[in-house]
């Protein structure tokens, strides 16, 4: 499981998008020069700007923005910015590749859109959405949306979504989402979801769903589901269901349901159930390798190493302490005495 976080985590965490974030935002931050020479329509600094003035209410339209303060209404500019490290844009803002400390309302932008800080509302970058603190509202990048800090809301991402903090909302990434924090909402990677955290919701994964902490909601991975500490609700996994922890739910895999706490509820495989306890119901098409079953187990062979506690139907069934029934062709009670340890068809042991 870590290997398979690592390998997210250095495919998305550790893109370029972040190491790029300072270059996206200026060039030259701290020797930059700025000219706030403008052409005003208008008095006390509201009205119809064209150039480059350091605070306005009202309309902008600038060339490329350096040094600014705080703009209220529509900013249009043309290209990158310089040094604009805290100000703050409030209203609509459209450009190549709108900029700021603090971004609130409508933005876009042909290339991307970036924030020192933070961005707020409708967020559109026909290549990225990046901000080096949180996301709120309803976000798109054509290839990525990359946050330091939360992400919260509506986002949509054509190759990935990324946060280093939490992710809370509606979230889509064409290959992948990756959370250092907890995931929590509707979440869908078309190649994996990868929280460093909890995730919880309705998760979807094309090949993975990866959690270091719990997982809980209906979860669906296409080849597996790996959730360190827990899965909980409805888990499928195409090929394996795995937790260091409980697995508790409805509980689906074509090759193998693995837990080393515990599996809990209706737990169905096409080949092997493994766990030190079963609790429920539980089929598996070849093999059955519990500890302990409380419940009914049907497979071809099931083997339980410690207490069985019910019903097991299959071809073999072996209990080391039995109290309840065995049906199928071979039946072994090792707590029964003399030929009822081993019998056709059925056994049992009440105590």
């Amino acid at each position: 499981m870590k290997k398979i976080f690592s390998i997210a985590a250095l495919l998305f965490l550790n893109t370029s998008l972040f190491a790029q974030l300072d270059s996206l935002w200026t060039s030259d931050e701290d020797t930059s020069y700025c000219s706030h020479s403008s052409l005003n329509l208008g008095a006390n600094n509201s009205g119809i700007c064209f150039g480059n003035s350091q605070k306005w209410n009202g309309i902008r339209f600038n060339f490329s923005d350096c040094g600014i303060s705080k703009i209220n209404g529509i900013n249009i500019t043309l290209w990158k910015p310089e040094n604009c490290s805290g100000s703050e844009i409030n209203g609509i803002a459209l450009g190549l590749a709108p900029s700021g400390g603090k971004i609130t309302g409508l933005s876009f932008g042909l290339g991307a859109v970036v924030a020192e800080d933070q961005l707020q509302g409708i967020t559109l970058g026909g290549l990225a959405v990046v901000a080096d603190g949180d996301v709120q509202g309803i976000s798109a990048g054509g290839l990525a949306i990359v946050a330091s800090g939360e992400l919260t809301g509506i986002n949509l991402g054509g190759l990935a979504v990324v946060s280093k903090n939490n992710m809370v909302g509606i979230n889509s990434g064409g290959l992948a989402i990756v959370s250092e924090g907890e995931l929590t909402g509707i979440n869908f990677g078309g190649l994996a979801c990868v929280a460093k955290g909890g995730m919880m919701g309705i998760n979807f994964g094309g090949l993975a769903l990866v959690a270091e902490e719990s997982m809980q909601g209906i979860n669906l991975g296409g080849l597996a589901l790996v959730g360190k500490e827990g899965i909980q609700g409805i888990n499928i996994g195409g090929l394996a269901v795995v937790s260091e922890e409980e697995i508790a739910g409805l509980n689906y895999s074509l090759l193998a349901l693995v837990s080393k706490s515990g599996l809990t509820g209706f737990n169905l495989t096409g080949y092997k159930v493994e766990a030190p306890a079963v609790t429920g119901l539980n089929i598996s098409a070849l093999w059955t390798d519990i500890d302990d079953l409380t419940g009914m187990s049907v497979s071809c062979y099931n083997k339980i190493g410690g207490t069985q506690t019910g019903l097991t139907i299959g071809l073999f069934n072996s209990a080391e302490t039995l109290n309840g029934l065995q049906i199928g062709l071979i039946n072994i009670a090792k707590n029964n005495k003399g030929i009822a340890k081993v019998l056709p068809i059925i056994n049992a042991h009440f105590d």
